[in-house]
């Protein structure tokens, strides 16, 4: 350092100078440590970078490319807050200023954030934690919080759940305690089918079996179990006997499966004359006659005749 300031120009007895040369030696020292920050941060974007390449080609919806993706921009952020930081204290330790109180204060200061920003901090843990566990992705159906829905986008604080009647709803990651998710392994259709007290039941199962039959013939694609269960009766109602059609399917094919069921079932129904029950109550009205009377007992009784005035008093 000291011939290239000779070289440049710089005279000899400024370089001779003890306090010139503790600041070039300071100097030095700031700029080695705000290279190898940026070295640090560079090895860890390129890092980032190549995993997130590796699944680059898999859809946008992929579970694993979007853990990628987030854990990835996650991580680099967090990198770059925590070099920056060690580097502008060491920074700052090199120009003489003392940093074990400025480090005291940003202590208190980080504890009483920690006390007000507990929430958010939660809320980003649980989100790594769900990223982590490769529980929920992108496109589940899933039940949270009461909220049904079909998951948007997870992110490391929110959850954003799409509703059927369009409504998106906001989830903070911190607060997914207990849920349900429809999406996973399999599913189940399931058809409950009200039966007339009046018909034969062992009758109309048969034609039950044959309609679900026919309907996984037509849907093997999306069928699991190569035979449909048709389960008897499984409820005694006010109006009906209630049996079901049940068959596991690949998750998020079950509605479609039902209301296709539903309708083959309709049909097999009415060409074979088979009627569908509705709520029916039976009434009995009792009628009471009055009790009859003994003869004369309608007719009012004489009044008594009051005696005459007696002229004479």
């Amino acid at each position: 350092m000291i011939d290239l300031l000779l070289q440049l120009g710089a005279p000899q007895a400024w370089l001779d100078s003890p306090g010139l040369q503790v600041l070039l030696l300071g100097a030095v020292r700031i700029v080695i440590i705000l290279a190898l920050a940026a070295l640090v941060l560079a090895l860890v974007r390129r890092g980032t970078e190549r995993w997130i390449a590796t699944v680059a080609d898999r859809p946008a919806t992929d579970p694993k490319r979007q853990r990628a993706v987030t854990l990835g921009t996650l991580l680099q952020s967090t990198a770059g807050y925590v070099v920056w930081a060690v580097a502008g204290i060491m920074v700052l330790s090199e120009v003489g200023l003392d940093i074990g109180a400025l480090i005291a204060t940003a202590g208190i200061a980080g504890l009483a954030v920690g006390f007000g920003a507990q929430t958010l901090v939660k809320d980003v843990i649980g989100g790594i934690f769900l990223l982590f566990d490769d529980i929920l992705h992108v496109g589940d159906l899933v039940t949270i919080d009461g909220h049904t829905g079909t998951i948007e986008e997870i992110g490391v604080r929110l959850i954003k759940l799409r509703k059927f009647d369009g409504e998106l709803v906001m989830i903070p990651a911190g607060e997914v305690r207990t849920f349900g998710n429809k999406s996973v392994q399999w599913a189940r259709a399931i058809v409950p089918v009200g039966l007339s007290y009046e018909q034969d039941v062992d009758a109309i199962l048969p034609v039950m079996e044959r309609v679900a039959n026919e309907w996984v013939a037509a849907h093997e694609e999306i069928v699991l179990d190569e035979t449909p269960q048709v389960q008897g009766l499984m409820d005694f109602g006010d109006s009906s006997v209630t049996a079901r059609v049940v068959v596991r399917v690949t998750p998020g094919e079950q509605y479609a499966a039902e209301r296709e069921l539903r309708q083959r079932l309709k049909r097999a129904f009415d060409a074979k004359g088979i009627e569908i029950p509705f709520p029916q109550r039976t009434m009995h009205v009792a009628r009471r006659e009055a009790p009859a009377r003994p003869p004369g007992a309608g007719d009012a009784p004489d009044s008594p005749t009051s005696p005459e005035p007696d002229a004479n008093q």
